[in-house]
């Protein structure tokens, strides 16, 4: 139980850091007096940094151990924050963001590998699910909590908070027992590595299409997620209120968390568990598909955005849970690294995609179009794993 903990915490920090800028941004830019290229700046420091060192970090975490990694990189990102927390100055921030980039890759790409590690293969999936639920809190507090306490104290407040839980993060992991030598890698470290370690990665048909499917379902989110409330603000449900709106995400939010806590559960009724993740990206799909015609209907999109919820959290847990199953022990920490690179790829890609589709058509068809069309694709590439990948029963 106490590792379940650990890991959920350490995959609340991943997101809760992510989401916060979101709220946070306003208030910065009114305290600081960023204009509109250092406020992209400060946005695009962290993914840039983070990108690179996931793909730098996946050999020595398989290498050297998760533990050791989780507690680094939690150790790294609470001096960072608090250092951020105190700065002035567009540059300052933006540096402290690229900094943050360095730092916390080194725990979201060990968190799934060090399920691996500690769970029995029986029991990943349902663990998964648990430590996946992280993520809709995550969103829910940071929105939250970056509206209030930027608003009406200071937004140095939340990086405050996220830097106390990082060296609470690092307390807890140091006392887990360490990875088990024969789930680490002794492959040496050297240029040969990275690119035998990637190139074999990328080639294996399983895992390619894992990763492609993996970044239509980032991209795919976003473009659906990144401009949704504003949609339901200045048209889905202009007469409703921001109030409306905020409880209705919330609320649907919950139908995340029922889908993380299920996943587990779920997968008992399938050969393979990314076969029901194939159903699930169907289904989003359809619902994705459908919501522009629920204009001015507050129970119809909140009855939607509750199953996309449900859907996007089912599989998050389901395919980061089945990714483990497709390799061997000591390339975790690689897979785990390369899929936090395509996530962040696919959800600055969709973002993007996410403004220029609603600039096109503000009655969100186009987002809901797009969006819908590649959660298809997703769908499409995870049943093919199924048909050449049995996961591998690894009882390390």
């Amino acid at each position: 139980m106490f590792v379940i903990v650990v890991l959920w915490v350490a995959f609340f920090i991943i997101n809760f850091n992510i989401a916060m800028m979101i709220p946070l941004l306003p208030f910065i830019a009114r305290d600081v007096g960023l204009s509109s290229s250092e406020a992209g700046r400060v946005l695009i420091a962290f993914p840039i940094v983070a990108l690179i060192s996931n793909l730098v970090l996946g050999p020595l975490i398989d290498r050297y151990g998760r533990k050791r990694f989780i507690v680094m990189g939690a150790v790294g990102c609470g001096a960072i924050l608090l250092l951020t927390a105190t700065v002035h100055g567009a540059t300052s921030i933006a540096l402290g963001r690229a900094a943050t980039g360095l730092f916390m890759p080194m725990i979201g790409a060990s968190i799934f590998a060090a399920i691996a590690d500690y769970i029995p293969t029986q029991d990943r999936s349902r663990i998964t699910g648990y430590v996946t639920t992280a993520a809709p809190v995550a969103f829910l507090f940071s929105i939250s909590m970056g509206v209030v306490l930027g608003g009406l104290l200071t937004w140095r407040l939340p990086l405050l908070l996220l830097a106390v839980i990082c060296l609470a993060l690092a307390a807890m992991t140091s006392t887990l027992p360490p990875t088990r030598p024969e789930a680490l890698s002794s492959d040496p470290i050297s240029v040969r590595t990275y690119r035998e370690r990637l190139w074999s990665l990328s080639l294996d048909a399983g895992t390619r299409l894992l990763l492609l499917s993996y970044f239509c379902w980032s991209a795919g989110m976003y473009v659906f997620l990144g401009l949704y409330p504003s949609w339901l603000v200045q048209h889905g449900l202009v007469g409703e209120g921001a109030g409306t709106i905020g409880t209705m995400l919330f609320l649907g939010e919950t139908g995340g968390l029922l889908g993380a806590f299920l996943s587990g559960w779920l997968t008992g009724f399938v050969r393979h568990p990314l076969a029901l993740c194939a159903a699930a990206s169907l289904g989003i799909a359809i619902v994705v598909l459908a919501i522009p015609f629920g204009t001015g209907h507050p129970v119809i999109q909140a009855l939607a955005y509750g199953i996309f919820a449900f859907g996007r959290d089912l599989m998050l847990a389901l395919i980061l849970g089945g990714a483990m199953l497709l390799i061997p022990a000591s390339q975790r920490g690689s897979l785990n690294a390369m899929l936090n690179a395509v996530y962040q790829t696919g959800a600055s890609i969709g973002g993007l995609a996410s403004a220029w589709l609603y600039g096109f058509r503000t009655d969100f068809t186009a987002n809901a179009f797009v969006s819908s069309a590649v959660f298809v694709a997703s769908a499409l590439m995870l049943w093919s794993i199924t048909k050449i990948n049995e996961p591998i029963r690894q009882t390390r």
